[in-house]
């Protein structure tokens, strides 16, 4: 097991997720970028009604699985197989459940809820009540999924339907709304099939890698994962609900057509997280193995190690980005380039987080998870607060850069605490040497003078500057030894690519 737990597994499904994620950055930024825009170029409000949409169906289907997904990784490693058929039962029933409660509430006036909590989105959302259930329960059920696969170290399907598959689909019904091919309504639900197309793939590839539920007959402790599975949906529900707040409350507090312009920027910004992706897609179920078998020397090797490559990558990919982020804007349309410090805070948050490793997943698959559940309750009251108090007209009316603002802050206070709280539960944080010297780095690279303006083309000088920033970056690291394992992954890939 402790050979297992090696960062080499974590870093062969990385390389091998990061190729559906490469793929899936080009499709995304080609359509946030170039097609979006152009289609929504007199119509921004279509653009911000998607948005919503989708940040009410992400929101709302991190509580119809019911915390299945992590009831999954944390405690299937532990059962034989029989008990482990009736816990995929149990996680499968919670999420049908939740499913079912939805489609009552949705029936029943669900409007009318929203609109409690947002009057303009309520009214919005009246004519979109089937489209947002459906979308709902394909998004519950393809990250319940996910949580099998997660725990049979067998994620690629899953990032290649995430990434790749729904970003291509996401840019081809754009395009096909671009030339006039589709209508605003039929794009909605052409958008909505994809998430359910994309379940239903997943949910071949995972019967295919045994998934085989048994409902009834619960598992021995049933009682133990019921009350687990509750405090564990705002794990990564919490960082999903809070990314998505700030869209709903500028749709709500400026109009939707700031959605469009922020939801572009706030885009550039989260790309540095998506290396996270493919690495954590795997070093979550590591650590819960490690968990499992009391391996502490384990863990706090994936957590410092993890943690480290993190940093180095991500910081690689903000320091690319913010060098020629004068640039990029000079690209966008003239009503989408105004997003500059959007891009700087929401990147750097995520550039923070990305440093602060698996620190959440240490907490929430060991006993104190209850912890985990209250510090996300608090997260999620921090960031509706700040960003009310930023973007509101009666506060301090700062518009997009004011929600940018608030979602880091928010972050940035809540991976701290998670740093504090791991390093007094476990006696064990990521920070070494090695991590100081890469933020110092990053750092110095960014407010390098030679980053000024260039007097190319946007296009041009964004290729110079960026491609220097990432080859003296490199070479620095190098030079200093910061990651034998990012080292490995640049030098022989196809290694790491073999099973």
């Amino acid at each position: 097991m402790a050979k297992f737990i090696r960062l080499g597994v974590v870093a062969r499904q990385a390389a091998k997720n990061s190729v559906s994620i490469l793929w899936g950055t080009i499709a995304g930024a080609v359509n946030t970028l170039i097609v979006l825009p152009l289609a929504f170029i007199s119509f921004p409000e279509g653009w911000g009604i998607i948005k919503v949409l989708t940040a009410w169906a992400l929101i709302l289907a991190q509580f119809l699985h019911g915390g299945a997904p992590n009831m999954w990784v944390r405690f299937y490693p532990q059962f034989g197989i029989s008990d482990q058929k009736k816990l995929l039962g149990l996680g499968s029933l919670f999420t049908l459940a939740g499913s079912l409660l939805l489609g009552i509430a949705l029936l029943s006036g669900g409007h009318q809820l929203i609109g409690w909590l947002s009057p303009e989105d309520g009214e919005l959302l009246k004519g979109y009540l089937v489209q947002l259930f459906v979308l709902c329960v394909a998004m519950s059920m393809f990250y319940t999924l996910n949580g099998f696969v997660s725990v049979r170290l067998k994620t690629t399907v899953y990032q290649f339907l995430n990434e790749a598959f729904l970003k291509t689909w996401y840019l081809l019904i754009t395009l096909a709304f671009l030339w006039d091919w589709v209508s605003f309504n039929e794009l909605i639900w052409w958008y909505v099939g994809g998430y359910v197309i994309a379940f239903a793939v997943l949910l071949a590839y995972s019967v295919a890698q045994g998934f085989k539920p048994k409902i009834g007959g619960w598992p021995a402790d049933w009682k133990t994962l019921s009350s687990y599975s509750p405090f564990s949906i705002l794990d990564r529900g919490a960082g999903i609900i809070v990314n998505n707040l700030d869209i709903i409350m500028i749709g709500a507090l400026i109009g939707l057509d700031n959605v469009a312009f922020y939801t572009l920027a706030f885009y550039i910004g989260a790309v540095v997280m998506l290396p996270q992706k493919s690495l954590m897609a795997v070093a979550n179920p590591v650590v819960s193995h490690a968990i499992a078998q009391d391996d502490e020397k384990g863990i706090k090797d994936i957590y410092v190690r993890s943690s480290l490559m993190q940093l180095l990558v991500g910081g690689l990919m903000f320091m690319a980005i913010w060098v020629s982020i004068d640039e990029v804007m000079a690209l966008l349309p003239p009503q989408f380039g105004n997003g500059k410090w959007v891009v700087f805070y929401i990147g750097l948050s995520r550039l923070f987080q990305m440093a602060t490793g698996v620190s959440g997943g240490i907490i929430v698959y060991s006993k104190h998870y209850r912890q985990n559940f209250y510090l996300n309750l608090v997260l999620i009251a921090l960031t509706i607060l700040t960003n009310w108090l930023f973007i509101s007209p009666k506060g301090l009316d700062l518009g997009m850069d004011g929600a940018a603002l608030a979602t880091a802050l928010s972050f940035f206070i809540y991976n701290l605490v998670k740093l504090i709280m791991v390093q007094r539960l476990f006696k064990m944080n990521p920070i070494t040497s090695k991590w100081v010297l890469t933020i110092l780095l990053v750092a110095v690279m960014c407010l390098a003078v030679v980053w000024h303006p260039l007097p190319q083309h946007p296009f041009c000088a964004i290729i110079l500057k960026s491609s220097l920033a990432c080859i003296v970056f490199l070479l620095l690291t190098k030079a200093m030894n910061l990651s034998p394992e990012l080292e490995e992954m640049l030098r022989n890939p196809r290694k790491l690519l073999k099973r």
